[in-house]
């Protein structure tokens, strides 16, 4: 076994030396198609933002073909809550499906049930009414669970640790991308003479185009996919060491009393919560509390989402840049980048609580600010789960995401019940906002106290057989930053 182990920290030597097996290869492609997936997703999830508006809006009633329905904003906001009835529900098993069979079976059906719920909502909606649609949307809930456990272990399969950074913000990108080209479309479809019927039926086909582009592009793992090369394969499988061999069973006990993990779901709750108030609450405050009128203008809409596009890309390049050069560790880098968005984002809540409607034009900057910071997470917590597991990451993330997830439910609940249904009160609002910072800064510090992003003993494929031999085999192969520091010393020092 210590032979084994000399030999592999050989390769990864000789690996980290070979300038060549940095270059363009079929793990680019691999992130071309994730990312595609992730943008073709969330559209279909924010599409419905635009098409409650619209199969509601009275000023079409009388077009030929076009059904419109009385839902009050009440009846509104329950068919756009459905879809989290079903994420939040499935989120663990989605975890198990990916790790079990893989990522690129279960985003495949994610597609292909998405496009057959988007062809159908037509008709189901002048059958049932908004509970059908609702129905529909719990559905899509559902089979959009595994869209980060799968994203993740597919991650954990393609990526080396020096490029990990960077290729996961590409892809965590589309979430914003994929609502940013959504909206816009959305309107224009809607104004088409199939009236909001289009939305649907444009956005089945996408996902149809796409299920089939990710069909012939992808693999679970480089080992799987049919065009990769032999140098590319080797290159990616000797710097996170993959068992060549069946996948071994989950190691459940170790990971549910990983330290490392848990402290991993603060940032992620922080995070969460965060952005869930953003998403349901703050058009609220600028609309009731403000005086700004958001219904017109789409780009008022869609440039905080832009601004957070640019602050995941930014970071995660700039992380890995820092990462690579020896700057920063990788445990550093990702406490830095995760300080930035919560601490970041908790600083803009606290300006926005002390803003009137005489400030519009700051608010709205704030606004941007605050959501660009939060793209900053992508270089913090979202690759820090990653760090620790590149095997079971799917895991990891369907156990955080499901728990942190309930603070999409609370926020709006909690925010209802301070609000006290006066949301035009601006003293109410800042005490909503410094609330928010203040569980932000809570969790940030948790995070910075005591993470980590050194993977975990238990991640290592051969665990479970090792874990009653010597402690020595126990140990990764190497850690990410030994092979870091590896990687920097003169060629001389590593002979």
């Amino acid at each position: 076994m210590a032979a084994e182990k000399v030999k592999k920290c050989e390769l990864v030597t000789k690996v980290m030396e070979d300038d060549k097996t940095y270059g363009f290869g079929i793990r680019h492609l691999q992130v071309a198609s994730m990312t595609l997936v992730v943008i073709a997703l969330m559209g279909a999830r924010a599409s419905m933002g635009v098409a409650v508006l619209a199969m509601s809006d009275e000023s079409r009633r009388n077009d030929t073909g076009i059904e419109i329905y009385e839902w009050d904003k009440k009846t509104q906001s329950v068919i756009l809550s459905s879809f989290f009835w079903g994420y939040v529900l499935m989120q663990v098993p989605a975890g198990i499906l990916a790790n079990n069979f893989g990522g690129k079976p279960i985003l495949l059906f994610a597609l292909l049930a998405n496009m057959t719920i988007c062809t159908l909502v037509p008709t189901l909606a002048a059958v049932g009414g908004w509970m059908l649609v609702c129905a529909c949307r719990m559905g899509m809930g559902l089979s959009q669970a595994c869209l980060f456990p799968a994203s993740q272990a597919l991650l954990g399969q393609w990526l080396p640790e020096n490029e990990r950074t960077s290729y996961t913000g590409v892809v965590m990108g589309g979430i914003q991308l994929g609502t940013v080209i959504a909206m816009p479309i959305c309107g224009l479809l809607a104004e088409t003479a199939l009236g909001w019927k289009m939305i649907f039926y444009a956005f089945a086909g996408f996902l149809f185009i796409v299920s089939a582009i990710w069909y012939w592009s992808s693999a679970n793992s480089p080992r799987e996919h049919r065009m990769i090369s032999e140098e590319e394969r080797r290159y990616i499988e000797a710097l996170l060491n993959v068992s060549e061999n069946k996948k071994p069973p989950t190691p459940w006990r170790h990971i549910l009393r990983s330290l490392p993990m848990w402290v991993l779901l603060a940032p992620h709750f922080g995070f969460v919560a965060s952005f869930s108030m953003f998403f349901v609450d703050t058009p609220t405050f600028m609309e009731k509390g403000l005086k700004i009128s958001l219904k017109n203008s789409a780009l008022l809409s869609a440039l905080p989402y832009v601004g957070m596009w640019v602050g995941t890309i930014f970071s995660s390049l700039l992380s890995e840049k820092l990462i690579n050069k020896g700057l920063l560790s990788i445990t550093a880098a990702r406490k830095v980048f995760q300080s930035l968005a919560l601490g970041g984002a908790a600083a803009g809540l606290v300006v926005l609580g002390y803003l009137d409607v005489d400030s519009k034009v700051l608010a709205i900057m704030v606004l941007i600010s605050i959501m660009t910071m939060c793209g900053f997470t992508s270089a913090g917590v979202i690759v820090n789960e990653l760090d620790l597991s590149p095997n079971y990451a799917g895991v990891i993330v369907a156990l955080l995401n499901f728990l942190a997830n309930f603070a999409s439910i609370l926020m709006p609940i909690a925010t209802g019940y301070i609000l006290n249904n006066d949301p035009s009160d601006l003293t109410r609002w800042r005490i909503v906002f410094l609330i928010m910072a203040a569980i932000s800064v809570a969790m940030l510090v948790i995070h910075v106290l005591f993470g980590t992003s050194e993977r975990q003993e238990w991640d290592d494929p051969n665990f479970l057989n090792k874990e009653n031999g010597d402690p020595e085999e126990m140990k990764p192969v190497l850690t990410g930053d030994e092979k870091q520091e590896m990687k920097l010393k003169p060629l001389d020092a590593k002979k």
